[in-house]
């Protein structure tokens, strides 16, 4: 008895560890931020964690209809800080020093999904609005690799 006890506890103290696998929530609030047209962010309710898009001209641009574009290294980052960012974080030439990012993926691959539609008044276009979605978005860090099927990113709206 005393054998078996002792092989129960050794399984026990020796048996595998998982590790500190951290699945991110992606819990974003609806409102779609923007420096300038092209880079476009979403963040949690207390801005700690962001999800950020860098896009060109060919992706947000005055032609209405769906497009996809397949996801480039550096044009999807997700970044946890360890306090909430301001409203300037990603206007900035050189990245603030301040909140510290505690964990950043970039994406690896998948498409981005945007549906434009123009905004019209009194028979004028004044503006658009991009509907982003992003699928099978893959980030992967070499610890762990976290796929989204499907992930709704927001409403971008620009005026003229």
């Amino acid at each position: 008895m005393k054998k078996i006890i002792t092989l129960f506890i050794a399984i026990t103290l020796l048996s595998c560890n998982d590790g500190n696998f951290d699945v991110p929530a992606f819990e974003f609030t609806d409102t779609v931020n923007s420096c300038g047209e092209y880079v476009l962010y979403i963040a949690n309710s207390n801005s700690t964690e962001v999800l950020a898009l860098n896009l060109t001209t060919t992706q947000i641009n005055s032609t209405a209809g769906e497009k996809s574009y397949a996801i480039t290294p550096s044009m999807v980052n997700y970044r946890i800080f360890e306090e909430g960012i301001g409203s300037n974080y990603f206007c900035e030439d050189i990245p603030p020093s301040s909140p510290k990012v505690v964990k950043e993926l970039i994406a690896e691959s998948g498409n981005i999904n945007i549906t434009t539609v123009e905004i019209e008044s009194n028979g004028s276009v004044i503006g658009y609005e991009y509907t982003i979605t992003i699928s099978d978005l893959l980030f992967n860090d070499n610890d762990e690799r976290i796929l989204f099927e499907s992930l709704n990113f927001g409403v971008f709206i620009v005026n003229l």
